[in-house]
């Protein structure tokens, strides 16, 4: 008798644990330098002023916008990278060389003393790596999950960042507080991040390919029996016969419609629309504004009248716990239930309002005695708490989610690669601006990111069709690639063969011998 519920899948949370340390980088690499820039100790060890708070001062805020924006720089030629060497390597290899040039990048970062510009390439070098991650990572977990805990799965790929940002932002307020001010106070952060770089290069030594890139290869011998692995059953399960048929159906389509040109595919009128939308759905959330205040936490903290380093430290931990929670509970209780569709709209609305707010109280109570948190400070403070909540009900996770399940196998490396590349860019230009834009026109900024907020609703609103509960396959009947009858009779086709061929077989020109299904098991 087959498994059922958590231990069925066992596999695949392990998979998804294991290639999350990832996400953790992104995270960590997200967090941290905002709150390393804070302390007196970096300031003082690469000669930055060390008597001024927040972005008052125009070189601390260019000396910000460059640490911050070139691993984003970094970040959007490694995700463009990715597309071209996770669809001719697989997602496995593909993974395992980016964590090495993370690996190389965070080594850099972590014996630079008094020069910025070792900072500066560490932080390049960092980025191709946590770039590559983000494009391959939540493809690779997505084309192993079942259908109906996709959505939860795949978007822990978000509740991963967000936890190495948290971890980033406490761990800067302890060394801030037990820690002597010199260079092991900040050196201690930034080189702490090699440590998940390492769990994960050695993580990935034991995990299996893509099913699903396997069958693109041709190799449905190995793609079946490494689906059969994941779902810790044998290739004889009903739903694992399906979904093998589903798959390989989905395929030969592609192949025929395209006579294995992959530009024809993307022309294709609902291709088209995917890769738009794919790309406005990264575009938005970049424009939302969290990641100028996930970047710059501290700063903008200081900016509404949290002055004291500590104080601002401190409230980004907050500010990070509420993220790691909130986003928990939404991908546990919301994701699977609610649908995509829905909480990006509630989400948008509600983020927006909190812009506005914070841009109004902000405007009409700036904060003027460095030395007192005014009751003005604290709501703001408070409305930046729950602009994250909205964020991480619905514009956190569920872009990368969406983006990881709407395109066609063929197709998938390249529309999630775009996405990220998307992502990558957006968040560059959202993290260099930030700080000058703080600096010169203060509560106007938020008010800019309140607007933006409500503009990604309203595309939502005409945009977004609803994934949850449908398989990978289903995606090309979702947006009128094929037809829903014409799947059908594709898919029941492919069952009545019960065959999977062997990669010999399309090796040497259809001349090979079939392989039964039920020959070829799971070791």
């Amino acid at each position: 008798m087959a498994e059922k519920g958590f231990f069925r899948n066992r596999r695949l949370y392990f998979l998804a644990l294991t290639t999350y340390m990832g996400s953790i980088l992104f995270g960590y690499d997200t967090g941290v330098m905002g709150s390393v820039l804070a302390l007196k100790s970096f300031k003082k060890d690469f000669g930055l002023p060390t008597d001024i708070t927040g972005f008052a001062n125009a070189h601390n805020a260019q000396v910000s916008s460059n640490v911050v924006s070139l691993l984003t720089a970094g970040c959007f030629f490694g995700a463009i990278a990715a597309a071209f060497l996770n669809d001719r390597f697989g997602r496995r290899f593909t993974l395992m060389g980016f964590s090495v040039v993370f690996l190389i990048g965070a080594v850099v970062q972590t014996t630079a003393h008094h020069h910025i510009g070792q900072i500066y390439a560490g932080r390049v070098i960092a980025g191709l790596g946590v770039g590559g991650m983000s494009s391959v990572t939540p493809l690779y977990v997505s084309e192993n999950c079942p259908p109906k805990i996709r959505g939860r799965v795949t978007g822990l790929f978000q509740e991963f960042i967000v936890i190495g940002v948290t971890f980033a932002y406490w761990l800067n307020y302890g060394v801030a507080l037990h820690v002597p001010a010199g260079t092991k106070q900040w050196r201690i952060p930034v080189g702490i991040q090699i440590i998940p770089g390492a769990f994960l290069l050695i993580g990935l030594c034991f995990l299996k390919e893509s099913p699903r890139w396997l069958m693109k290869q041709g190799r449905y011998k190995d793609g079946t029996a490494a689906l059969a692995y994941m779902r810790c059953t044998n290739i004889s399960d009903p739903d694992i016969l399906q979904e093998i048929a589903e798959i390989r159906a989905a395929i030969e389509e592609e192949l025929t419609e395209s006579e294995g040109v992959k530009w024809k595919e993307c022309l294709k009128p609902g291709n088209r629309k995917r890769f738009f939308i794919g790309f406005c759905i990264m575009f938005w959330q970049q424009f939302s504004g969290t990641n100028s205040i996930g970047y710059y936490a501290p700063q903008i903290f200081q900016t509404v009248g949290v002055s004291k380093t500590n104080a601002s430290l401190f409230a980004t931990g907050i500010y990070g716990t509420v993220k790691v929670c909130t986003t928990a509970v939404f991908l546990f209780i919301g994701i699977d239930r609610l649908g995509r569709r829905k909480s990006l709209l509630f989400g948008a609305a509600w983020m927006g309002t909190a812009m506005f707010i914070i841009g109004g109280v902000l405007h009409a109570h700036p904060p003027t005695n460095v030395n007192v948190v005014s009751h003005a400070s604290i709501a703001m403070v408070v409305f930046i708490y729950l602009f994250v909540v909205g964020y991480s009900c619905s514009w956190g996770p569920i872009p990368w989610v969406y983006l990881s399940e709407i395109f066609p196998t063929r197709l998938r490396p390249y529309g999630v690669g775009m996405g990220a590349a998307t992502q990558w860019l957006f968040n560059f230009c959202i993290t260099e601006i930030t700080p000058s834009a703080i600096n010169h026109q203060g509560w106007k900024t938020f008010l800019m990111f309140g607007i933006f907020c409500m503009s990604m609703g309203t595309w939502a609103f005409f945009f977004i069709k609803e994934t949850k509960g449908k398989s990978l396959e289903e995606m090309d009947v979702l947006f009128g690639v094929v037809d829903e009858n014409t799947r059908r009779e594709h898919v029941e086709r492919v069952l009545n063969k019960g065959t999977v061929v062997d990669e010999t077989e399309i090796e040497e020109g259809n001349k090979g011998a079939s392989v039964q299904l039920e020959n070829a098991g799971v070791k």
